[in-house]
């Protein structure tokens, strides 16, 4: 069987941290990437016809946010794995992406290594959180 790798898009309105984020996964031979966009919208046009195994999405951004964006992907395609980016740790907002089928949560702040941790966490079905954040459900 042919190794199939992570096929990745993400959306984040911080253009220094987008272009960081998108750097670091040159590195990680697991991961191709799709699309990268400053915002939901954005991101959905782009991935229509190619949809990623893994969305990462900031929380916060303009014309359609990570909840909104987020929300869409899963109505349309319920398989599709969600990881948010934020520097928000707020236990009750990461249940509540939670319970709307989000995979994984990670902050920020993290270690490129976390990030990695993350992909590979979602690849395998599973979910990922940020150690920092206390999830009573998962």
């Amino acid at each position: 069987m042919e190794y199939q790798p992570l096929t990745l898009a993400i959306a984040d309105d911080h253009n220094l941290f987008r272009k960081g984020v998108l750097e670091l996964l040159k590195a990680f031979d697991e991961i191709t990437l799709v699309a990268d966009a400053s915002n939901g919208a954005e991101l959905l046009e782009k991935i229509e016809s190619n949809l990623p195994d893994v969305v990462m999405l900031d929380l916060e951004m303009p014309e359609m946010d990570g909840v909104a964006t987020s929300r869409y992907l899963l109505s349309k395609y319920p398989d599709v794995r969600i990881l948010v980016m934020s520097t928000y740790g707020d236990e009750a907002l990461v249940e509540s992406l939670l319970e709307e089928g989000v995979k994984g949560y990670l902050l920020k702040n993290s270690e490129p290594d976390e990030l990695r941790q993350a992909l590979q966490a979602l690849r395998a079905g599973k979910g990922y959180f940020s150690s920092g954040i206390k999830i009573d459900s998962f």
